[in-house]
């Protein structure tokens, strides 16, 4: 028999067809920017700082109170939002309490009652005055809430809303 050697084959090169690719690439592309629509005011607050120049320059850099007590912050209505705790609804709203400087607390049942009852105060004679409304929100609130009831007390006309440490920490 005869042998003869067999001359290398030539390697099958593979052809990767990349302008298909590229168009279906560009096409996902443009159908997500077409289609994205992020939440229209989400994670936008407005907030009025100081002009610069309106707050004295301060002498030293020393601490005036001691790391472990909050500074006492002064408001006309403090708004305490106390979080659900049974384990099913964890973080949830349950319960809202309403402490005017003058006057008794008030507990309310949710974020319209709430926007009702600062209204009301807002329009009566005697809560004409009212500016400063303070958040206190427990520390296994969730924060959605928290921003709610900051929406709420912006939409019911108090410009000056502020937040307080959490009332379960102290």
């Amino acid at each position: 028999m005869f042998c003869r050697r067999r001359q290398a084959d030539a390697v099958a090169e593979i052809v990767l067809p990349i302008t298909p690719m590229l168009d279906m690439t560009f096409q996902l592309l443009t159908f997500f920017i077409f289609t994205y629509h992020p939440a229209g005011l989400e994670g936008q607050m407005d907030f009025s700082l100081p002009g610069a120049g309106s707050a004295p320059a301060p002498e030293h850099t020393e601490i005036v109170c001691p790391p472990d007590v909050a500074p006492e912050v002064k408001s006309q209505i403090t708004v305490t939002l106390k979080a659900q705790r049974d384990g099913l609804n964890d973080g949830l709203l349950s319960a809202i309490i309403v402490r005017p400087t003058e006057g008794v607390e008030v507990a309310l049942t949710g974020l319209p009652a709430l926007a009702k009852y600062l209204k009301d105060r807002r329009d009566s004679p005697r809560g004409g005055a009212i500016d400063d409304v303070q958040i206190q929100a427990e520390s296994k609130l969730k924060y959605a809430f928290v921003m709610e009831a900051m929406d709420t007390c912006v939409q019911s006309g108090y410009q000056r809303v502020g937040f307080a440490p959490p009332p379960d920490l102290n």
